[in-house]
């Protein structure tokens, strides 16, 4: 792990010295990671590769502000993260509400054929989007990423217990959302 931070703080410092090709190795390395935050955050599948242009737009506009006694994911997830919220907060304005995509998971070969389990899939990605975007957030990063509470806690710049107390809220929201709208699938 500390060979990957140093690797990237080297790459940092060489972009911003002026050395593109250290910047497109942070590409390369990272490209993955925000499309993930893209499409779990809600982006549609065609949008992903320009919503990924714009967050590294951003970070090479940003670059400077990276502190690198932490580590650099942290930093362009976090980054990427509120990219994304913020573009859906001004969708959501232009045109009333943002749409989720339809699949969550990856739609591999092998995944579940189950009518009633990809129901309560689509009932839980339409009770995320309703969920306090507080909560929303830590759920998305400990749940769906499977980050840990303290990454989770980093990335949101909170406590812990904050982290812990916005997951509990947040399920307990989901939970009462999902047995209030759809019983049939939901049963206390």
């Amino acid at each position: 792990m500390e060979d990957r931070a140093d690797l990237d703080r080297q790459l940092v410092a060489s972009a911003l010295a002026g050395n593109p090709e250290a910047f497109g190795d942070l590409v390369s390395r990272y490209q993955n990671l925000v499309a993930g935050v893209a499409w779990r955050y809600g982006v549609r599948r065609e949008e992903i590769e320009d919503v990924a242009s714009e967050v590294f737009l951003k970070v090479w506009r940003n670059l400077e502000r990276y502190r690198p006694d932490h580590p650099f994911a942290t930093w362009l997830y976090r980054l990427a993260a509120n990219h994304v919220v913020d573009r859906s907060r001004r969708a959501r304005k232009e045109r009333g509400r943002t749409e989720m995509p339809e699949q969550v998971a990856d739609p591999a070969p092998g995944a579940s054929e189950d009518l009633d389990a990809r129901e309560r899939e689509r009932l839980l990605r339409e009770a995320l989007r309703d969920l306090d975007p507080r909560y929303r957030e830590a759920v998305l990063l400990v749940h769906v990423e499977g980050l840990k509470v303290e990454e989770a806690a980093r990335i949101l710049s909170v406590p812990v217990g904050t982290v812990k107390t916005r997951l509990m809220r947040g399920r307990l929201a989901l939970r009462k959302a999902l047995v209030a709208r759809h019983p049939e699938h939901f049963a206390e």
